[in-house]
């Protein structure tokens, strides 16, 4: 709880002190104690709300590595800020930033509103591909949509030159409902059009280059 409070006072000055990189470091390596979330949320809100929507970085992210470790009998305690956080990242998504980083943003804005699945893990389209289990046949399958080309393969295509593929069937952006939709048009909104494109590919469809059943990529992302 102190080291807490520590780094939060040496923090809540700067939107870029080292301090955050401390706090984020803390968040990934161990769940915050409920006495440090109980500390800290509240506050986060409160800093959130006084930095220019260009610098919520640091704080809106924490936020939603937080919100998503949440024990669901906790969110009622602090829906209230979280609520506030949340509406304080519309006008944060669309300022400037690279595309990597945007998806962080895009995370932390559906941690912040209790999704399990891509509050969490809606970061590994940053690495151009997601790994997945086919629902036929439970083979391990690479998705990648990236500089090596738009696929499915049960091999590793990083080390080898040449592996069996099949080719991604993205959707279609009228075809998109739900969360796939309200990511599509959050990144057009931004001026991500290349995050954009990588949600056709999460929520498009890939075939199995062993059984070839074609399935949903988006339905084979679980939570960790």
């Amino acid at each position: 709880m102190i080291e807490v409070e520590g780094l939060l006072a040496a923090a809540a000055a700067d939107p870029y002190a080292d301090a955050w990189d401390s706090l984020h470091e803390k968040a990934g390596q161990e769940r915050f104690l409920d006495a440090d979330e109980a500390f800290l949320i509240p506050r986060l809100a409160d800093l959130a709300g006084r930095y220019a929507p260009a610098d919520r970085d640091n704080v809106l992210m924490l936020a939603g590595r937080i919100a998503a470790d949440l024990d669901e009998a906790n969110w009622p305690r602090y829906a209230e800020a979280f609520a506030t956080m949340h509406r304080l990242a519309d006008d944060w998504l669309v300022t400037p930033i690279d595309p990597g980083s945007f998806v962080y943003r895009l995370q932390a804005v559906l941690a912040l509103e209790g999704d399990e699945v891509w509050g969490a893990e809606l970061d590994r389209i940053g690495n151009d591909e997601v790994e997945v289990e086919c629902p036929q046949c439970t083979t391990s399958l690479f998705v990648a949509f990236g500089k090596d080309g738009c696929f499915a393969t049960h091999e590793d295509y990083a080390t080898k030159p040449d592996v069996e593929q099949t080719p991604l069937l993205p959707a279609e952006p009228a075809e998109l409902t739900g969360v796939g939709q309200r990511l599509h048009l959050m990144s057009l909104a931004a001026g991500q059009q290349s995050v954009a494109a990588a949600l056709t590919y999460l929520f498009g469809r890939a075939t199995c280059t062993q059984c070839g059943t074609t399935f949903r990529v988006s339905e084979q992302v679980f939570r960790r």
